[in-house]
């Protein structure tokens, strides 16, 4: 066990070689691959929050994720007491589901009050569906393929940036049905690949519209991979 590890390291990713050279939808399916498998993975961590004309707000937060090749669960703990799950399957017909339970007598400050949603964690917004791919771009002087992908309920867009050469997701902006302008963005930041090809990242930033959150995570935990 590593400490100063984040989720991704829960959810596995792995370098694809020759990423840059793939089909978009081919690209995207060899980074969902390596969560075909059957696995689990635990984190815990602090979140820091700061709105316009409010107090900082901070809690401490343990994730567990589980997935195989039909479905990813997660489970998390806000502050021991508020616990959230998100249940997503993977696409049948071409389409996926997802379904989140929400704490039955939710004690404030709530997860949603900073701004964060169990899918940013649990990264499981990569298995949204496909809809195109965008230019290049650059993310923290980074070369990246920009893939644009739909929410299940089809009310919300995301454009994620994948680092090109190994699909290491670099960054996120969620758009509004029919907005043009993202009303959320995501940065990961401390990203590390090992030997085993993993890679790992220490601090999600999450960022709005007079808002902005930190998400550090102090230590994770993963079934070893066969």
């Amino acid at each position: 066990m590593k400490r100063f590890l984040a989720i991704l390291a829960i959810l596995s990713f792995t370098a694809v070689s020759f990423a840059q050279e793939l089909p978009p939808k081919e690209f995207l399916e060899s980074l969902r691959q390596p969560l075909t498998q059957d696995a689990w993975g635990e984190a815990t961590g602090r979140i820091i929050s700061s709105k316009k004309g409010q107090r900082k707000q901070e809690g401490t937060l343990r994730l567990r994720v589980s997935f195989t090749a039909e479905a990813m669960y997660a489970q998390l703990e806000l502050n021991e007491k508020n616990i959230y799950g998100l249940e997503l399957l993977r696409a049948t017909a071409g389409k996926s589901a997802q379904h989140l339970d929400l704490p039955e007598n939710e004690i404030k400050p709530g997860l949603f009050e900073f701004g964060v949603r169990p899918s940013d964690l649990s990264f499981s917004f990569i298995f949204w569906d496909f809809v195109q791919e965008l230019p290049r771009s650059t993310s923290r002087w980074q070369d990246c393929r920009v893939l644009k992908l739909v929410s299940p309920d089809g009310d919300e867009t995301v454009d994620v940036w994948f680092e090109a050469e190994h699909g290491f997701p670099m960054e996120a902006k969620w758009y509004k049905k029919g907005e043009t302008k993202p009303w959320r963005s995501l940065i990961m930041k401390g990203a590390k690949r090992f030997e085993n090809g993993l890679w790992f990242v220490k601090e999600m930033q999450l960022s709005g519209d007079g808002w902005k959150t930190a998400v550090k995570f102090d230590f994770a935990e993963k079934n070893a991979l066969p």
